[in-house]
């Protein structure tokens, strides 16, 4: 209660400082002016550089032990299940299966998975933990002292997702020499069709544009599943961060400073579930944006001063941690707070060039997101049709993106907050979680009138472009919904697609026969 009290007042007293020194607000919509075009146009441009098709060798019959890793926090035990029956599948010898339950309290939601590994083999452990500080990353972190002394590789597996029966043979054939800390591979979802097209393809865009730049200036981070991670590496660098909610980029970035190569590999080797609650969906593009935010932050210094990543690299991880961001929150609000000093004609000629600055500074974000967008989505064969839906999704997202990184300055700490699976939970919260953007579409659209009553050109067509963006989360609503519905049909039937629908089919591997199970060591 207190911190919501603080963070009120400090709210007032940034609105307070806006309205009475235009120099301040002046500088400060200068500053996010620049560092808007900064980032979008360097995204812009890196997301042009030419594909990178990483190098491979036979791995004959050498078959390396791999500690396949299932980090889970009150996971619905019917898909935790499913997930570990397709991990049973997989064509190799040498691998065990840890599942790492932790802070799990309810025992009817762990205790089915625990009976489950039982049920499959010595291979497969289970291993929960309550109490456990530091999140993912310090359950990760606890669960290495069970790791078998054998491995060499961890493969880090979602607790949704369903592999491909050759995923660790296509991921170790990539493992080229000694240097390769982290082999990388995209994110896909099987609970998808062309009534969610455009979030699916929202999800899409990252890889295809961002991980591609990133193979090509040497700055791959990891993305926290389908991971296949050097043991070698990742004590090097001092195992997973808990000081960041996203562990997973911020191992790829220290990899990088240590002089590990990652790599990023553009094949689907298996599908998860794309969040189908609104609420979950949001608190997980909050914790991209707010991790991601919470690295660069901790690292400004090594990325403009440190001399132990070459340029390219700043360059990329710079774009790269910047993904998720965006810089319409200061010019929305100077949107809204201007245009009751336009009607009564109090407006000051700082203010009113103030508002041809945040009606440019909106307008040159759609035109450079786009951009970033068409260039990934149209390499692989998407129509524009298809990436304008993308397009209209992820900017539905914006007051996330926009808020996040500001949050960070102020206050680097946030909690881990995991995405709901829990299909019952959704409906209540999905109209609930709409409500701060209706407000702010409303709020935006009546200053459009406003301001276009009082002879403004540029001001109002911004302010009723952003109110379409902010009532644009309906159309996330919608999309959730019926992501939600699909689920639901694919859980009845335990159908998985091989490849996900309406996006380009991946390449395959044929199958070698499943080995006997190896280690027995007990349970955790």
């Amino acid at each position: 209660m207190f911190r919501r009290i603080v963070l009120s007042l400090a709210a007032v007293g940034a609105l307070a400082t806006l309205l009475l020194f235009p120099v301040v607000h002046a500088v400060l919509l200068g500053a996010n002016f620049l560092l808007h075009c900064l980032t979008l146009g360097l995204q812009t441009v890196l997301t042009r550089l030419p594909w990178v098709r990483p190098a491979t060798r036979s791995l004959t019959d050498e078959e390396p032990f791999v500690s396949i890793h299932v980090p889970a926090h009150n996971e619905p035990p019917d898909i935790l299940i499913d997930t570990l029956k397709s991990l049973a599948r997989i064509r190799w010898k040498n691998f065990e299966v840890l599942v790492i339950d932790n802070n799990t309290t309810d025992e009817t939601l762990w205790r089915p998975v625990e009976a489950c590994c039982a049920t499959l083999g010595p291979r497969f452990r289970f291993l929960h933990v309550e109490n456990m500080a530091g999140f993912k990353a310090g359950a990760m972190n606890w669960a290495r002292q069970f790791i078998n002394p054998a491995a060499s590789f961890i493969f880090v597996v979602d607790a949704d997702y369903q592999v491909d029966r050759n995923c660790l043979r296509r991921a170790l054939r990539h493992v080229t020499d000694d240097t390769i800390g982290l082999v990388q591979f995209p994110q896909h979802y099987r609970n998808i069709n062309r009534a969610n097209l455009g979030l699916a393809l929202d999800f899409r865009h990252f890889f295809a544009s961002y991980m591609n730049m990133a193979n090509r200036l040497g700055c791959v981070p990891s993305t926290g599943t389908l991971s296949l991670i050097s043991l070698k590496a990742l004590e090097a660098t001092g195992g997973f961060c808990t000081e960041t909610i996203t562990e997973d980029a911020e191992l790829g970035f220290r990899m990088n400073v240590k002089g590990y190569r990652a790599i990023y590999v553009n094949e689907n080797i298996g599908t998860g579930l794309m969040p189908y609650d609104l609420e979950g969906l949001k608190k997980q593009r909050w914790r991209w944006a707010f991790g991601n935010a919470q690295i660069l932050k901790a690292n400004w210094k090594r990325l403009l001063f440190g001399s132990e990543l070459g340029w390219k690299q700043k360059l990329g991880f710079f774009a790269h941690m910047t993904a998720w961001f965006n810089f319409n929150l200061l010019p929305s609000i100077s949107l809204l707070i201007l245009a009751p000093l336009a009607l009564m004609d109090r407006i000051t000629p700082v203010q009113h060039y103030l508002l041809i600055l945040s009606g440019f500074t909106l307008m040159t974000y759609l035109v450079f997101r786009f951009a970033t967008m068409f260039y990934g989505l149209r390499r692989e064969g998407h129509r524009l049709g298809a990436i304008t839906l993308a397009f209209l999704s992820h900017i539905g997202l914006g007051w996330i993106f926009g808020l996040s990184w500001i949050k960070c300055l102020w206050d680097h700490r946030s909690p881990f907050v995991r995405t709901n699976k829990f299909i019952g939970s959704v409906v209540p919260r999905q109209v609930r979680s709409m409500a701060t953007e209706l407000v702010l579409g409303v709020l935006l659209l009546v200053s459009a009138v406003v301001l276009m009553l009082t002879d403004f050109v540029l001001g109002p067509i911004a302010a009723l472009t952003m109110a379409g963006i902010r009532f644009g989360i309906v159309w996330v609503w919608h999309q959730t919904v019926r992501t939600c519905q699909l689920t639901e049909e694919l859980l009845k039937t335990k159908a998985v697609p091989a490849v996900p629908p309406a996006l380009p089919a991946e390449s395959t591997e044929a199958a070698a026969p499943l080995a006997d199970p190896v280690d027995a060591r007990p349970s955790g």
